[in-house]
């Protein structure tokens, strides 16, 4: 049953009205009414309309170079194959090849019967007619995702704040977690799971679509590259030392951070005193210190850098800390 979904379930019953309205108006070659309904349902609402859209522009244009050709020289598999032959670089050319095989399916049934009658042409008509508003009507439904995009964004946000404290803890203690490699993998894949989901609610939005979930997607994703970039500065990185101590406890803070609106601008404020506090520090004395001292220096230039992401992305958002639309929920 992994595979019955609603979208199944939409096209069998889609296909069922779509043949008994042309049966109920005695449309020849109805059941074409329901292959046209079961290609026009798609994953989302607005690639449904798309879909539909280009396939009435190419039946269109389609239907209008057979009249011509079956009118001029007759109704013979030559002709249709020119028929082809021309129609085809046509919905290549302008992306509308969704209605190339449905267009070729209603002239073979004028080619069939050799009749380019009004009544002939309005049949086909009729039949894309049916097939696409049932699959349009029945396509209004979508599940709602509202509920998954929160878990998914909750266990994105939970895997970041697992890695960093992860990071501070290797610091002062190289203690070796067996599960960080499930951790990067885990968020990887539930990163490429909200940006889908995203999108399919952008998609499926037709009166006010917002961007802002696929937007923080791609600042997840930003972060996420960093997280690689850190993991592979300080693999393993261990070094006891007030430093360390300093640094570690301030990843942890960073990591408090996450799935929270505005503490990062207090965290940001935060790293540049830390900086300054190492700076007014001795130097280093050995090649061990100075070594340290450089990797800590990096690690507080990948964390600005994590922490400059997620601001610069609510500064998109916001207008002095206001959201500026009613969709937008501060992170």
């Amino acid at each position: 049953m992994k595979y019955l979904n609603h979208k199944v379930l939409k096209t069998a019953l889609g296909t069922i009205i779509s043949l008994y309205i042309a049966e109920f108006f005695k449309l020849n070659f109805g059941v074409t009414a329901g292959i046209v309904t079961i290609i026009t349902i798609q994953g989302t609402k607005k690639e449904s309309f798309k879909v539909a859209f280009d396939r009435f522009i190419a039946s269109a244009i389609g239907l209008i170079i057979s009249v011509l050709l079956f009118h001029v020289f007759g109704f013979t598999p030559v002709v249709f194959g020119v028929f082809v032959l021309l129609f085809m670089p046509i919905c290549l050319r302008y992306d509308l090849f969704q209605g190339f095989l449905v267009t070729v399916v209603l002239v073979t049934h004028m080619l069939v019967i050799e009749d380019i009658s009004v009544a002939s042409i309005l049949n086909e008509v009729y039949i894309l007619l049916v097939g696409t508003v049932v699959a349009l009507i029945l396509n209004m439904y979508m599940p709602e995702v509202k509920e998954d995009i929160l878990k998914t964004k909750r266990a994105i946000d939970d895997g970041m704040r697992r890695i960093i404290s992860y990071f501070a803890d290797v610091m002062v203690t190289g203690a070796i977690f067996v599960d960080e490699e499930k951790i990067f993998i885990d968020l990887r894949k539930n990163l490429d799971t909200y940006r889908e989901l995203a999108f399919n609610e952008y998609n499926n939005d037709l009166i006010n679509p917002s961007r802002y979930k696929i937007d923080l997607a791609n600042m997840k994703k930003s972060q996420f590259k960093v997280l690689l970039r850190m993991r592979k500065h300080f693999y393993k990185f261990y070094i006891s030392s007030d430093h360390a101590h300093m640094v570690a406890d301030f990843a942890r803070r960073v990591a408090d951070s996450i799935g929270v609106g505005g503490i990062h601008n207090d965290a940001l404020k935060e790293l540049g005193e830390l900086r300054e506090k190492f700076r007014n520090m001795p130097l280093p004395q050995t090649r061990v210190e100075f070594e340290s001292r450089a990797m800590f220096f990096q690690f507080l230039n990948d964390i600005e850098e994590f922490l400059e992401i997620k601001r610069d992305f609510l500064q998109k958002y916001t207008i002095k800390g206001e959201k500026i639309n009613k969709y937008v929920e501060l992170i």
